[in-house]
């Protein structure tokens, strides 16, 4: 008698020690999965050590390192561990391990799901002779999406299926946001801020530190507020000495609790300069009802629309950025339509409920 339980095999067997997207993604879902969905039968294949093994169950864990997509030797041993476990489906995270996936996928009889995250164009064997030939490609976002297709891949064979944002830690709570505010001394009458993420050039560290300069000119009840650290963390703190603004400034260094500090804000910038494959913080800015401010650059711009979901300004156009946050900030009515219905936008779109029931979905679809 055949067993209805759907069988997953995750790879994400690089041995980076160090989280990068596509390991915090495969650590969100294999989570997720375990906890909310025992239905499933959930294998993984990760590197011994790594931070994807240090931050996952050992339930129906295997341990295989991949190097690169030329470990011929690992390759192998993925492939035999796929056709002793048969799944239903084989699913590949990381772009440099898609050729093995592909293989222990087919080898095995089961269907092969690949995650595309990155922006840059993919190698010309995989886009010729690996990713056609998958059952299903999930685009983190639509400039993943768009990406993919000037690489030819069949539209049929790609679905939007972005990064979730846990609900159970970032939402908005006036009481919390209240409580937060009052821990960090900020007045209930103060706007704060917010920059949250590495405090990098390329993040727009500086392009914040500019506009809340220039913003403080029209408003004295500021208050600004970086959640995170990076290489130019130090930089920009001199920035605001430099300005007269040290006063106004709340720093957390790194943190484990962002969701705690972001809910004291009540405007979010995203100022990065360079492309985003999906853009996490602007939704984390969604999920506690503030203006999210971004530049026009991938993916960003698909995932605010302009005095609708939150604003938009030309990459690098501090002025314009200015312009438009003073002309919300001053209209209370429009403050509260963006940020309502960008707060609608999340809770529709974007949270760990509705994204790993897309994905199962999906899958089932596929059976």
């Amino acid at each position: 008698m055949e067993s209805n339980v759907m069988r997953i095999l995750w790879i994400n067997a690089n041995p980076n020690p160090n989280p990068g997207g596509t390991e915090l993604h495969s650590i969100d879902f294999i989570n997720a999965i375990e906890k909310y969905y025992p239905e499933l039968e959930l294998y993984k294949a990760v590197a011994k050590g790594s931070f994807v093994d240090k931050n996952t169950s050992d339930k129906n864990k295997y341990y295989i390192t991949l190097k690169s997509e030329f470990s011929p030797l690992n390759t192998l041993k993925l492939i035999k561990l796929a056709k002793k476990l048969k799944p239903d489906f084989v699913i590949g995270n990381n772009g440099n391990e898609y050729i093995n996936t592909f293989l222990a996928g087919k080898l095995s009889k089961s269907k092969v799901i690949l995650f595309r995250h990155m922006l840059n164009y993919l190698p010309f064997f995989n886009k010729k002779f690996i990713l056609p030939k998958v059952d299903k490609v999930f685009a983190v976002s639509q400039a993943s999406k768009r990406r993919l297709l000037k690489d030819g891949i069949p539209e049929e064979k790609i679905t939007v299926l972005p990064n979730f944002i846990d609900e159970d830690k970032f939402y908005y709570d006036p009481v919390q946001k209240e409580n937060i505010r009052r821990q960090l001394n900020i007045n209930p009458q103060d706007k704060v801020i917010t920059f949250i993420g590495k405090t990098d050039a390329g993040k727009g560290i500086f392009d914040y530190v500019e506009a809340c300069r220039i913003l403080n000119e029209t408003f004295k009840n500021l208050k600004f507020l970086i959640i995170g650290y990076g290489k130019d963390f130090d930089k920009a703190v001199e920035k605001f000495k430099e300005y007269g603004l040290y006063d106004k400034l709340i720093t957390t260094g790194k943190t484990d609790q962002p969701h705690l500090y972001l809910k004291a804000s009540d405007v979010v910038m995203v100022l990065s300069r360079n492309e985003e494959s999906f853009g996490r913080t602007a939704v984390e800015g969604f999920s506690v009802k503030s203006l999210v401010v971004v530049y026009d650059v991938e993916n960003l711009k698909y995932l605010v629309e302009d005095f609708k979901t939150g604003i938009v300004a030309k990459n690098g156009n501090v002025e314009e950025v200015v312009q438009k946050v003073k002309k919300v900030l001053t209209e209370d009515k429009l403050y509260d339509e963006i940020t309502n219905n960008a707060y609608k936008e999340f809770l529709e779109n974007y949270t760990k409920s509705k994204i790993l029931d897309k994905f199962v979905n999906q899958l089932k679809s596929l059976m």
